[in-house]
């Protein structure tokens, strides 16, 4: 459920979702109280053969106040490059967001208690009811937009704002400063990306719904490890779900990796761009920095 923590195209539409009617059913609680790590980033430099630069870093889609400010070095790299990309254009995407409600909900009849097994819709309407709802309010729609909202409830209640986002932020940013913006992938393909879920990928993702309490607490310990810039914690957080659910995680990250490789090298041609993905992306093996890593380029993580 935490992977939504990571999806741009999820936290443009969260003013969407929030206002769902599902969604107004969470009540508001107090602005919890936290003390942030040592400011420290995800940020890599990444060298090209003929000496170009493209700055990577590690994004988180939504945060809260307390956890927003960026560090200097992150300031720094972007204040020296000529273009910013992000997965998609944020712009299109803020723009289209309404589009997710019509691929979330089900046409023609269905329903989402005749598209689950009857253990899977047990196991969800009894968590559902622990975020003060009940599976037949969310029939009409689809398991990964269940799931979106779920998120998106404790997300609300942690006071994680879209707006606050590292994407967000640069966004902003990129535009005071007139610099060129791009995306690494199309808008269409980030708005059907988990509606083109195969539907068992999509029963996983409500058989791996966890209680509001547990959800926030993965969801503090990911931005815990992201302000502390630790890799190897956030990779152990992230892609556990590997295994668990090896269809998701490979829609969702792995093959975007890989698809993203050719687009990143040709950024060599130019030099001095700052790229911000989901830092889902960037850890592990299969990441993207091992990737680059693996043909040929330099790729050194800026200390803090």
């Amino acid at each position: 459920m935490t992977r939504q923590f990571f999806r741009p195209a999820l936290a443009a539409a969260a003013a969407v979702l929030l206002t769902a009617g599902a969604a107004r059913a969470a009540a508001p609680s107090p602005r919890p109280r936290w003390s942030p790590p040592a400011e420290k980033h995800m940020l890599f430099r990444v060298r090209g053969p003929n000496g170009a630069t493209v700055y990577l870093l590690g994004s988180v889609h939504l945060l809260s106040a307390e956890s927003a400010t960026l560090p200097p070095e992150v300031d720094a790299a972007f204040a020296r490059a000529k273009s910013v990309g992000f997965e998609t254009s944020i712009d299109t995407l803020q723009m289209r967001g309404m589009e997710l409600m019509t691929r979330a909900q089900y046409s023609n009849g269905a329903t989402l208690r005749g598209s689950i097994s009857p253990a899977t819709a047990a196991h969800a309407d009894s968590l559902i009811k622990s975020y003060g709802l009940s599976l037949d309010q969310l029939n009409g729609f689809k398991p990964w937009f269940v799931s979106v909202v779920l998120t998106q409830l404790v997300l609300q209640k942690m006071n994680f704002k879209a707006e606050l986002g590292v994407d967000m932020q640069l966004h902003a940013k990129a535009k005071a400063a007139s610099k060129p913006e791009f995306g690494l992938e199309s808008v269409d393909f980030q708005l059907g990306l988990f509606d083109s879920l195969s539907p068992k990928d999509q029963e996983s993702m409500l058989t791996e719904l966890t209680p509001p309490d547990s959800a926030a607490k993965q969801l503090k310990a990911i931005r815990d490890a992201w302000s502390a810039g630790s890799a190897a914690t956030l990779d152990s957080l992230l892609n556990s779900g590997m295994k668990s659910s090896p269809g998701v995680f490979a829609a969702l990250i792995t093959n975007r990796n890989r698809s993203w490789i050719p687009k990143l090298e040709t950024l060599f041609a130019t030099d001095r761009v700052f790229v911000a993905v989901g830092v889902d992306h960037l850890i592990g093996p299969r990441g993207v920095v091992a990737l680059l890593g693996q043909r040929g380029y330099t790729v050194t993580r800026i200390a803090p």
